[in-house]
């Protein structure tokens, strides 16, 4: 399967990566271009590795189609920030795509004050990058629901 990485050298992409090749998958990894990965695996040579600035390209209506231009089967987003840029490219990668995972967090959900934790007994984001992640997780299942993009929140 051909999967898109984005944010690929990052702290999460450093370590799926190489997973994703060792499992078979031909892996493109995007990033700024600003750093290696965090890991020098052997995997990483079987990598092609495609320089694009996210937030520029959301700002120019162009990060969707970056995406779509390299085909894939499935897109890992491990660096979306915003109910916006991850609406574009849903809308972007919509019928052309199967799968759609992106990379939550943990503030999506505040303090526990019971056990175990659901996404039903959660309690309200903390911060705004967990209000972003809470909406971003909620509008792709929403998406999926729907009968659009077949998508994963993490």
């Amino acid at each position: 399967m051909r999967i898109v990485v984005v944010g690929g050298s990052g702290h999460i992409g450093t370590y799926l990566v190489p997973r994703l090749v060792r499992a078979g998958h031909e892996v493109i990894s995007i990033s700024r271009g600003s750093r290696a990965a965090y890991t020098d695996a052997p995997e990483w040579r079987q990598v092609r590795h495609v320089v694009a600035d996210r937030e520029q390209q959301d700002r120019e209506a162009t990060f969707g189609d970056t995406v779509a231009g390299l085909n894939p089967e499935a897109v890992a987003d491990l660096v979306c920030f915003t109910l916006e840029s991850a609406t574009a490219l849903v809308e972007r990668l919509r019928g052309e795509i199967g799968h759609l995972l992106h990379c939550g967090s943990i503030w999506r959900y505040g303090p526990s004050h019971a056990l175990p934790i659901s996404e039903t007994t959660g309690t309200a984001p903390v911060g705004e990058y967990g209000i972003q992640k809470d909406r971003i997780a909620r509008m792709l299942k929403e998406e999926t629901a729907d009968g659009g993009l077949v998508t994963t929140s993490l």
